[in-house]
């Protein structure tokens, strides 16, 4: 098994290619109504590989227990045919499939007719041994076993996680999808505390570093602008030494009611170069309605764009609500709240939690990727701070 394994690592590093860059990326198919079929392929096409990642690193099946493989091995066929033809269909608004995804297609479908007829070689003379699964790794290095294994893992993940959103849009019968371009980040809170205590603790800089997860420091430097705004610079330790240095500064500000802001960095390990947002306050027989919207330019060309996707956005997003939460908490009379929630290995089980498709309880924060221009507290009339922003 040992040429089959090699293959098999092939096709799934240009797989994960292929869908990351041209299925997520490029051509938005997981926010297309038309293409709803063929992430559905895709879907099972995760659980299909899922399954051949754990196999071949690891199992061998004799005599009958071959039936098994040819059970997976025929959907895996079979799903590959009905992926082409709903692509017919599905991509026909978009011109088609691309020319590098298929280019990648008829390369991963040579990779794959290898890969079946490597195996088949392999695992025909076990047809005739007694029935058993025994573990019996190929001959390959411990590492890339071990990487294959984790890809297994990932490619299980990504089933439980994209079959859940699918069966949730199905449930509710969505007519439209989000906006394909509208990923700004969006995060409102409902706090029960007046306006002026969310006011301070979150514009002034020793308050606002203690809830925010996303910053280590923020202090307001000697310069001002022609308005008479002071310019701020912000930190973030990452670890291990390291420190993201940036800045921003006040456009419009409103106090109690919203504050506009521009940010940005010229630090090379900053994945943001420059970006805009708002804070929207406003009083509520509950409390205080918080709400921020913000977007940023990133650096490095298409692989910062692509690390910003998969992400750092979806990073930036959730920090964003985990903090809102800490705020909406300690303003609501946890005095233990800030102190409690500022480990960052709590945010990644959080983290992980959310992306798998956990939701808060309904007076938590929440946040999504969009316009913001449909907030689900604000009610009709209010005005969003996506509308200040240019």
């Amino acid at each position: 098994m040992t040429a089959s394994f090699y293959l098999l690592l092939a096709i799934g590093l240009l797989g994960a290619f292929d869908v990351l860059y041209f299925h997520i990326y490029r051509c938005r198919l997981h926010l297309r109504p038309e293409c709803r079929r063929e992430v559905l392929w895709h879907t099972v096409r995760h659980l299909v590989y899922a399954l051949q990642f754990l196999w071949v690193p690891h199992l061998r099946f004799h005599g009958a227990a071959l039936l098994l493989l040819a059970v997976l091995y025929a959907a895996d066929v079979f799903v590959a045919w009905a992926d082409v033809w709903e692509e017919r269909d599905s991509r026909a608004p978009q011109g088609g499939l691309p020319r590098g995804e298929y280019f990648m297609h008829v390369v991963l479908s040579l990779l794959v007719g290898l890969y079946l007829m490597s195996t088949l070689h392999a695992v025909w003379p076990d047809r005739l041994l007694p029935t058993a699964l025994h573990v019996a790794p190929p001959d390959v290095p411990v590492a890339l076993r071990a990487f294959m294994t984790l890809m297994g893992v990932v490619a299980l993940g990504t089933f439980a996680h994209d079959l859940h959103r699918w069966l949730s849009r199905s449930a509710t019968r969505e007519a439209t999808a989000p906006e394909p371009m509208a990923r700004r980040v969006v995060v409102e809170a409902l706090i029960p505390a007046p306006v002026e205590r969310v006011w301070e603790r979150s514009q002034q800089p020793e308050l606002h570093t203690g809830w925010d997860l996303r910053f280590s420091q923020i202090r307001y430097l000697p310069e001002q602008d022609a308005r008479g705004f002071h310019l701020m610079e912000y930190r973030t330790r990452l670890g291990f030494g390291l420190e993201v240095a940036g800045w921003g500064r006040y456009l419009q500000n409103a106090p109690l009611v919203r504050s506009t802001f521009e940010f940005g960095s010229e630090d090379p390990k900053s994945l943001i170069t420059r970006g805009r947002g708002a804070w929207l306050y406003e009083r509520r027989p509950e409390g205080t309605f918080f709400k921020t919207v913000f977007d940023y330019e990133t650096r490095h060309g298409v692989v910062g764009e692509l690390l910003d996707f998969y992400l750092f956005r979806p990073v930036m997003q959730l920090a964003t609500e985990w903090s809102f939460e800490t705020l909406r908490r300690w303003c609501a009379g946890d005095e233990h709240a800030v102190a409690h929630r500022r480990s960052r290995w709590r945010f990644l089980c959080f983290f992980l939690a959310r992306s798998l498709g956990w939701k808060p309880e309904p007076s938590a924060a929440r946040s999504w990727l969009g316009s913001g221009r449909a907030p689900t507290l604000t009610p009709p009339g209010t005005h969003s701070p996506a509308e200040v922003l240019p």
